[in-house]
């Protein structure tokens, strides 16, 4: 195999370069692998060194004036097409923040065009035909590629998608997220081949995007497979005395998210570490804060050095908040890892890593309210587990969601007392959403394109 693979998100920069991928990739002696990649050059180099891997930087190319307003107009189509996927629903909140009446005129003018035959997909089909990307024209002139590879399900900016689409290079789009399928919209290109996790996401992408369901494998998760070898994670023992607390203490973990667009992160772990410092449960405790590197830092300074409290940072180089480049250290992966094998409880407002701690069988109580403060509905939290992609978590009773003080107490006593409960609802939603949880996603991932490039 002779393959492109556009590494433009943390996701599948993780999935290329922190898994066995690339190694199970190029244990065929004939394959090639060129990693086009956003991020920096220097530091992606160092990951992993193999003759027949080659990176290379790509550049962002935005599309034309013509193309920008043909995909708004297919968003309009796709909204319309969709009304209840994560994505309409946020549309729709968002449209109430910013006022924008014009939004209802332009959907009845997309359910008129509906009528008329006029859908999202023709619309992208149409669109595959424009944009021009010199760079990478030259890159597929002289690698010629058997297929070029993709994460990103809303690339606006990378016009070399359709460069390989007007080249004939097959386009394989591997799905990064549980949320991606109903929450990013209309495909700015059609794969011809898919890989997803689950026969749930699977049925998603049908449903949404039309895609055909020969057309998609199940390959699971890649960045779960250092989730099911605990045995290569940090010890109970081990993590216990890197923070300072006794073997019996019970390890209660708050996962921020990007304060952007969570208002509550800093008055919950006001909350907790109020809780947690007067010990009421029958199990001494301790709050690790575990700070999304998507949020921004400078807001837990003050929790720092707080009694029975720990602020965990992820390691990485650059900055994930807004959109810029930030790349995860190796040590990262094993540090996020393996503080959740020695989490007993997460508590979250919101987020994936609900699926993580499935994957080690942790409770998991979602903070569905906003801890006191009185927002709008474009703000508060408890919007997050309305959208389409989250319902399986509700569905599955695998969490305990909390919208009160009172509540969360009562779910904490619940869990460190019993932290069995809902053990088979937690393993119900891994199947459903994750499916594989053996470790062997890597060379499923492999096995699934090589039997698509057969067929070409």
């Amino acid at each position: 195999m002779n393959l492109i693979l556009i590494v433009d998100t943390v996701q599948f920069y993780r999935d290329v370069f922190r898994s066995r991928l690339l190694e199970e990739l190029l244990a065929d002696g004939t394959t090639r692998i060129t990693a086009y990649c956003t991020f920096n050059l220097e530091a992606t180099a160092k990951e992993f060194h193999h003759e027949r891997l080659r990176i290379v930087p790509l550049k962002r190319k935005k599309p034309a004036w013509f193309a920008s307003l043909l995909f708004s107009w297919a968003k309009d189509l796709w909204t319309v097409e969709q009304p209840d996927s994560s994505f309409t629903q946020k549309r729709m909140v968002e449209a109430l923040a910013r006022k924008r009446k014009n939004l209802d005129f332009r959907l009845s003018l997309s359910r008129l065009a509906l009528r008329m035959g006029i859908t999202s997909q023709g619309i992208i089909r149409f669109m595959e035909r424009f944009g021009h990307d010199a760079d990478f024209k030259r890159l597929l002139e002289a690698v010629k590629p058997d297929a070029v590879i993709f994460a990103n399900m809303i690339p606006s900016d990378l016009e070399c998608l359709k460069e390989a689409r007007r080249h004939k290079i097959p386009l394989v789009l591997a799905v990064a997220s549980w949320d991606n399928p109903t929450s990013k919209g209309p495909l700015t290109v059609i794969p011809d081949y898919t890989l997803v996790w689950s026969t749930e996401m699977k049925q998603e992408m049908a449903q949404c995007h039309g895609l055909p369901p020969e057309s998609m494998a199940i390959v699971g998760v890649i960045y779960f497979e250092n989730y099911f070898a605990p045995e290569k994670l940090m010890t109970r023992e081990k993590f216990c005395e890197q923070l300072g607390v006794p073997l019996e203490t019970k390890i209660l973990q708050f996962a921020t998210g990007d304060s952007a667009i969570i208002r509550c992160n800093q008055p919950f772990v006001k909350m907790l570490q109020r809780i947690v410092a007067e010990q009421p449960f029958d199990h001494p405790c301790h709050l690790l804060v575990r700070v999304s590197p998507k949020d921004i830092y400078t807001l837990y300074k003050e929790f720092e050095g707080l009694p029975h409290t720990t602020v965990q940072y992820p390691l990485g180089e650059g900055v994930a908040y807004g959109r810029h480049s930030w790349i995860p250290l190796a040590e990262e992966d094993f540090e996020r890892a393996s503080t959740l094998k020695n989490t007993d409880v997460l508590l979250t407002s919101g987020s994936s890593i609900i699926l993580d701690a499935c994957c080690f069988n942790i409770p998991v109580i979602n903070l569905a309210y906003d801890a006191g403060l009185s927002l709008p509905p474009w703000q508060t939290v408890e919007r997050f587990f309305k959208f389409t992609h989250a319902k399986p978590v509700e569905q599955e009773d695998a969490t305990w969601m909390v919208h009160d003080d009172e509540q969360l107490i009562a779910a904490l006593r619940e869990v460190i007392g019993n932290p069995q409960a809902r053990q088979q609802q937690r393993q119900n939603l891994l199947s459903r959403v994750v499916t594989h949880t053996d470790g062997r996603s890597c060379g499923r991932w492999v096995e699934a394109v090589k039997d698509f490039l057969k067929t070409r």
